[in-house]
């Protein structure tokens, strides 16, 4: 009787346990996805928002104000640039005293590095974000600017920090061109002069190059802000020339 009484009581503890479970929700903890992107579940039901996420692999990602993971951008946090790749991952890079230009039409303008474009019309332009690469890149790229012919020729707009090399702020554009020089050389470049030229009015170091008379790539540098350095590279074929004459002869 004693143990009759006892499966009794554990039928009707059992019963209201039962009862009183359907009023909690289980939450499974991770990444969840919907038709506006990727977010992390917290095991409580919460996601992370306007904060950063280091997943179990040691991967940093940060979410925007809405809870969905930003991907493939330059996120500006706490005062600094910070680079994210098509996959979300923050790849490492962090630009601080740097300020991108802002586009008008055709035009685009900087204050922050003087350099301003009238850009024809007829010429497409992309963003580093439309590579889909821009995780890959450890400098800050703003834009690329294709010619109308439909070869493939350009012109890119990146910076470069001084800090992602040996001597710091101290890097001298010299060191940045004869870089850029070895690295095209083991690409297969021929080196054919290095210059200095105006473009607006500013003095810039020229690099030209060509790969086999086929492929042309001239390289346009100077120093800006404290430690960045302003690099125009145009690779072209040489009947696209003209149009790539006409792009830098925007620049004032």
């Amino acid at each position: 009787m004693i143990y009759s009484r006892g499966k009794r009581a554990a039928a009707v503890l059992l019963a209201a346990v039962m009862i009183l479970g359907t009023g909690f929700t289980s939450f499974a903890q991770g990444w969840k996805q919907d038709h506006l992107g990727w977010w992390y579940e917290n095991a409580d039901g919460s996601y992370p928002i306007n904060t950063w996420y280091e997943d179990e692999d040691g991967s940093w990602y940060f979410f925007n104000e809405q809870g969905y993971m930003i991907s493939n951008c330059y996120r500006l946090i706490d005062g600094s640039f910070y680079a994210f790749g098509n996959d979300g991952k923050w790849n490492g890079c962090i630009f601080s005293d740097i300020y991108p230009g802002v586009w008008t039409g055709n035009n685009y303008s900087n204050d922050w590095s003087g350099l301003h474009l009238n850009v024809p019309e007829n010429f497409r332009r992309t963003t580093a974000m439309d590579s889909g690469r821009l995780g890959e890149s450890n400098n800050f790229v703003e834009f690329v600017l294709w010619t109308p012919d439909g070869t493939g020729s350009g012109i890119e707009l990146e910076y470069l920090d001084a800090y992602n090399f040996s001597k710091g702020a101290e890097t001298s554009l010299d060191s940045i061109v004869t870089l850029r020089g070895l690295r095209l050389i083991l690409e297969g470049y021929t080196i054919d002069e290095i210059t200095e030229v105006s473009l607006g009015g500013k003095s810039y170091a020229k690099l030209s190059a060509n790969l086999e008379g086929v492929l042309k790539q001239d390289l346009y540098c100077r120093k800006v802000g404290t430690h960045y350095f302003e690099c125009i590279s145009a690779i072209y074929e040489p009947f696209s020339e003209p149009y790539i004459q006409m792009l830098l002869a925007g620049i004032y």
